[in-house]
């Protein structure tokens, strides 16, 4: 089974979708996929914590049925060359304050600005949705069942994108227990 993140980066590196990405941010194509490889695992993570808390997961499913048959993973290139705004708002309201931090890490990783990274995030999460949407083969997903599916799901793309994990490691490294450290030790030790 593929993750969710190498079947998301290899639809976003085909046809024109990476060049209508990275044209959309300012970027040339190699900052944006780097960026994008170094996310997408990192927002899986995130939302992966998320879920695990008691309304984290409502919070997710509520951001998946905005979708509302209008999954960005049907047309991307449509979806990444409109003009769009709503990964800004989704983005806000999954991540919270770990937005910040998370942007900061990718931006330090990259050398790409904090504001650029925290763009390509919000055209990411959408297209994170849309996958996680088309993944779950129930049409209303349960709170638990979004739970196990993002741990799962986080484990194999932090395992599978070691700098993304480092990231995060340093990200959270303060905080010994709980946090989204805690919980991707949790995912890496079960």
């Amino acid at each position: 089974m593929s993750s969710l993140v190498e079947s998301l980066m290899s639809q976003m590196m085909s046809k024109d979708n990476l060049s209508l990405l990275s044209n959309k941010a300012g970027l040339d194509e190699k900052s944006a996929k780097s960026a994008l490889e170094i996310g997408l695992p990192m927002l899986l993570a995130a939302m992966s914590n998320k879920a695990s808390k008691s309304d984290g997961s409502s919070a997710i499913i509520s951001s998946i049925s905005q979708l509302s048959g209008n999954n960005p993973t049907d047309d991307m290139a449509s979806y990444l060359g409109g003009s769009g705004s709503q990964g800004t708002d989704i983005l806000s309201s999954i991540l919270g304050s770990s937005l910040q931090p998370i942007q900061q890490a990718i931006s330090k990783k990259t050398g790409l600005p904090a504001s650029v990274v925290g763009q390509l995030l919000s055209m990411a999460l959408p297209l994170l949705l849309g996958s996680l949407a088309k993944s779950s083969t129930k049409q209303n997903i349960a709170a638990d069942d979004l739970s196990k599916l993002l741990g799962d799901q986080s484990k194999m793309a932090l395992s599978s994108a070691p700098e993304a994990a480092v990231l995060m490691d340093e990200l959270i490294a303060p905080q010994e227990k709980g946090g989204l450290m805690g919980l991707i030790k949790k995912l890496f030790k079960s």
